[in-house]
C-alpha cells in the first residue's frame, strides 16, 4: 500500500509518502526516486510537490526489485493579485472610501483588507473611513496568503473656525462695519 498527503501550504516542504511492503526474502529497502538512493523505512517525508518513482526490494542482497506507480503530490499554488483600486472619502462626516481587489488562483480565493483578520469571497469593499488598509489574499482553504501594497484611504479635512472678531459700524447709514 502507498499512501500520500500533499505539502499544506506555498513554500512548505512538509508532503510525505508511507509505502507498506510485505515478503522478500529479508529486510526490505525503499525508494522514492527511481532506485537512485534507498532507506530501510517506507515513510518518505518533507516532501516538495513533484513526482515520485516508488520502488522496494530485498535489503540482504538487493534483488527482486518492485516498482509502484508514480506517486504525485501536488503543491499548493498561490493566488495572484491582478489590481487593487481605491476611492477616497468625498467628502468631510461621510463614509463612502471604496477598495476594489481583482486577484486569481486555482480555485477560489478570499479577501482581507485588515492585514487577515477578517476574510469574505468578494474583492468589493465599500463604505470605509478614512485609514490605512492592509490588502491580502488567500486560497478558500486558508493557504497561501499573499499581499499588496497597503491602501491609504483619504478624506477631506473638515475646517475649525478659531476664532471671529466683529466691528460695529461707526454711524448711522454708514456701512463700515466688519
Amino acid at each position: 500500500a502507498v499512501q500520500s498527503t500533499d505539502p499544506t501550504n506555498c513554500g512548505v516542504v512538509d508532503g510525505s509518502i508511507t509505502v507498506t511492503a510485505t515478503g522478500g526474502s529479508s529486510a526490505l529497502e525503499y525508494s522514492h526516486d527511481g532506485g537512485l538512493t534507498w532507506q530501510p523505512s517506507g515513510m518518505f517525508t518533507g516532501l516538495a510537490g513533484g513526482t515520485y518513482d516508488i520502488r522496494v526490494r530485498n535489503s540482504a542482497d538487493q534483488t527482486c526489485e518492485v516498482s509502484y506507480p508514480t506517486i504525485t503530490l501536488i503543491d499548493k499554488v498561490a493566488p495572484t493579485i491582478n489590481s487593487v483600486v481605491s476611492t477616497n472619502v468625498s467628502d468631510c462626516n461621510v463614509v463612502d472610501g471604496t477598495i476594489e481587489i481583482t486577484a486569481s488562483g486555482s480555485g477560489t480565493v478570499q479577501y482581507s483588507i485588515d492585514g487577515g483578520t477578517t476574510w469574505q469571497q468578494s474583492g468589493s469593499y465599500t463604505g470605509l473611513l478614512a485609514g490605512t488598509y492592509e490588502i491580502r489574499v488567500r486560497n478558500i482553504d486558508g493557504t497561501c496568503i499573499v499581499s499588496a501594497a497597503d491602501v491609504i484611504i483619504t478624506a477631506p479635512i473638515t475646517p475649525v473656525i478659531n476664532s471671529v472678531a466683529s466691528v460695529n459700524p461707526m454711524n448711522c447709514g454708514v456701512n463700515d462695519g466688519s
